[in-house]
């Protein structure tokens, strides 16, 4: 890892511990950053294993959140649009009452293709 990204990575630990110093009041937060810092500024080798256990932690959190967030969208959105739409009888788009009467769901489409279809797809 380059070491700016270590040195960056060791002022935001150092910075996070003199933050919750600030909230919590508590000693050892300062004392932590104190280490956390000078370890930055004079050893490179123990910065560098300090920050991969740090990105370590950093992408497990990352993971953790994700799935909240995304599971808390899925809950707090997309099911009650679901339910409102079944209440009311929304448009069944997916033709999904269909399947059980024809052998297929594909929709025929006449359409002679030419050269002006194919410009500006986008």
């Amino acid at each position: 890892m380059k070491r700016e990204k270590t040195l960056e990575a060791m002022l935001t630990i150092t910075v996070g511990f003199l933050v919750l110093f600030l909230i919590f009041k508590a000693s050892w937060l300062l004392t932590a950053a104190v280490v956390v810092g000078l370890i930055g500024v004079f050893s490179n080798y123990l910065s560098e294993k300090i920050t991969q256990g740090w990105m370590k932690i950093a992408e497990v959190l990352g993971r953790i959140n994700a799935t909240i967030l995304l599971s808390a969208v899925f809950f707090i959105m997309v099911t009650p649009m679901a339910f409102l739409r079944k209440l009311f009888g929304g448009k069944d788009l997916l033709h999904l009452r269909d399947a059980r009467k024809t052998p297929s769901l594909y929709e025929a489409r006449d359409h002679v293709y030419e050269a002006k279809d194919l410009e500006d797809t986008w």
